[in-house]
């Protein structure tokens, strides 16, 4: 099998991280999480050698992490998926906090996940784990095969994601560490929604929040 590929780029105010992943080789590219501003991701995947987007992945529906996949969607005519229960947050302003980043939008996702569909995109083979806490309709990507895990803003290097914003639960959250990441071998790669890529096994032993 061609090696996974991930590249990164920061973008807002919030320092979100966008993750552009492929499989070697592929003639496509799956986007996760494309930040607030479409064109610079566009032009990064032109950047990358890529014509065709398989799919815009958001973990959640907040604004530093969805600004940019109308445009996305837009210039390059991929379809944008998020897990079900977050079409409300997605759907209203006020909720998925998209004013704060600039102009206020809602929209709908072009296909919504349930927990633990599996799918294969740009060449690689992925797992939705919905993981509520940050927000309740939160996810995370698991490319099993590749012990890599896209998280969003469920865990942080040495940290967790905030709770205080609407359908928040710091019960849920630690649930959703608890049972869906830290059961996953220590070496799966954490690839979160701000901040450096950090392992299970790190985060098992020195994350702060986990005590």
């Amino acid at each position: 099998m061609a090696d996974l590929k991930v590249k990164r780029r920061v973008l807002s105010a919030c320092q979100t991280n966008c993750y552009y992943v492929y499989r070697e080789g592929a003639d496509e590219i799956a986007v996760i999480d494309p930040g607030d501003n479409g064109e610079i991701v566009y032009e990064d995947v032109k950047s990358l050698g890529f014509e065709k987007i398989a799919g815009i992945l958001l973990t959640h529906g907040h604004g530093d992490h969805t600004g940019g996949a109308l445009k996305l969607k837009e210039f390059s005519g991929a379809k944008i998926y998020a897990h079900e229960d977050e079409a409300e947050i997605l759907k209203d302003p006020e909720k998925n906090l998209s004013g704060w980043f600039g102009k206020a939008y809602g929209f709908e996702a072009d296909e919504y996940f349930h927990d633990k569909q599996t799918f294969s995109m740009a060449g690689v083979d992925f797992e939705v784990l919905h993981t509520p806490g940050h927000t309740k309709g939160g996810c995370c990507f698991y490319a099993a095969e590749d012990k890599t895990l896209f998280c969003g803003d469920t865990i942080f290097n040495c940290s967790v994601g905030r709770t205080d914003f609407y359908s928040g639960s710091m019960r849920q959250l630690g649930d959703s560490i608890r049972e869906r990441i830290m059961t996953l071998p220590d070496e799966v790669k954490l690839y979160s929604g701000h901040g450096d890529a950090t392992t299970v096994g790190y985060e098992r032993k020195y994350n702060p929040c986990l005590a």
